[in-house]
């Protein structure tokens, strides 16, 4: 008896085929299509719902005077800062012209003591 492991003619035309239930696919694809479907359906609600039971705030208007009084504050504001910048930028310079006269005295009086010292030194 041949135990070979190539199937015989007689094992070929006997095998049979038997189907119990269709391969089952992997459907993943579609679950998370329907799960992207409901989250933007659930965004898109909330955001409806939120529209529609917020109320819109409604500002008075305001009247020419008020407009022309915060106009008005606005500009003495505006100026004032410039005022302020250009007393800050007066400071600097006269800050900085201080500060040079300061070296040069600081130089002046280095050479009188050097020539102080100088005459007692003999």
């Amino acid at each position: 008896m041949a135990t070979g492991f190539r199937a015989t003619a007689t094992q070929r035309l006997s095998h049979v085929g038997h189907v119990v239930a269709p391969e089952r696919t992997n459907r993943r694809w579609l679950r998370c299509a329907t799960l992207a479907f409901a989250l933007a359906a659930a965004v898109a609600g909330g955001y409806a719902w939120r529209e529609r039971a917020t109320p819109a705030l409604e500002v008075p208007a305001a009247s020419a005077l008020e407009v022309r009084a915060l106009r008005d504050q606005i500009e003495q504001g505006r100026l004032a800062q410039r005022l302020s910048q250009a007393r800050g930028t007066e400071l600097e310079r006269q800050i900085d012209t201080l500060n040079q006269q300061l070296a040069e005295t600081q130089e002046q009086l280095a050479f009188f003591r050097k020539a102080r010292e100088g005459r007692r030194q003999p």
